[in-house]
């Protein structure tokens, strides 16, 4: 009977399944030969060890273009050790003159991004950009910093990219222009400014990116939501903010993935 501490040890940390049924299987003297790796795997999924949660880290950085998430992704990327990482990046590219930088440009520091991401063994998801309310951003900018190429040009041409690289380096694509803009666009409701989110635009694309993820996925995952301020929660949390207030989408997707 000497076994029997460790039957309920693993009962106790979460793999009561499998090993009640290598219980009645096989008599207690045969030990926990029956926990092949399948088992063990498909029991740490089903019956998680307690307190174990999917993690869900929100790297967003307002303002933030390209080019300066590109620059400090290794870093992050060291620091958390992700198994996937959601890019919704390109914003600022396109619609802050501040951080204007060329399509040539942008598609680089993606193609970039995504690279070194999988040369990690991560997997990238990225995520296009929504369309703007014009009436509601050009309240803000000067309409003369666009010059000839419009905001929605702008955006048009980095999602062309996105799309491009999503397919050349088998990435997963959340289309979520198609998808906000089918809900309504980033009317009121949706969007506070515009651009940012409301909670319920946030849901939107948590549950889009939620869509893409495997649905069983181990208890201990750890997803980075790397981005500008559409990640860090503008529109549903306070800039400079230590805190989460739950409505940003690394916020409800964690909850997705928890519930």
């Amino acid at each position: 009977m000497e076994i029997l501490p460790t039957v309920l040890l693993f009962a106790i940390f979460g793999f009561g399944i499998v090993v009640l049924q290598c219980i009645a299987a096989k008599p207690l003297s045969v030990g926990m030969d029956c926990l092949d790796d399948r088992a063990v795997d498909e029991a740490w999924m089903v019956s998680a060890p307690l307190g174990l949660q999917v993690r869900v880290i929100n790297e967003g950085f307002p303002g933030e273009n390209t080019a300066e998430l590109d620059a400090r992704l290794d870093g992050v990327l060291d620091q958390s050790k992700p198994e996937y990482v959601v890019l919704f990046v390109g914003a600022n590219d396109a619609l802050n003159e501040k951080k204007f930088l060329t399509i040539t440009e942008t598609e680089r520091h993606l193609e970039g991004m995504v690279r070194r991401i999988k040369k990690r063994g991560a997997v990238a998801i990225m995520v296009t950009v929504h369309h703007p309310d014009l009436s509601r951003l050009m309240a803000r900018h000067s309409p003369e910093a666009y010059g000839d190429t419009l905001p929605l040009e702008r955006i048009a041409r980095v999602n062309d990219r996105m799309r491009r690289i999503a397919q050349m380096e088998h990435a997963p694509l959340v289309p979520f222009d198609n998808l906000l803009r089918k809900a309504g666009g980033a009317n009121v409701e949706l969007s506070t400014d515009g651009v940012h989110l409301t909670a319920k635009g946030y849901g939107i694309l948590a549950s889009a990116v939620r869509a893409q993820l495997p649905k069983h996925l181990r208890a201990d995952a750890t997803i980075l939501c790397f981005g500008d301020s559409l990640t860090y929660g503008i529109g549903v949390r306070p800039p400079n903010s230590l805190l989460e207030t739950g409505n940003s989408y690394p916020e409800q997707l964690r909850a997705l993935l928890n519930k």
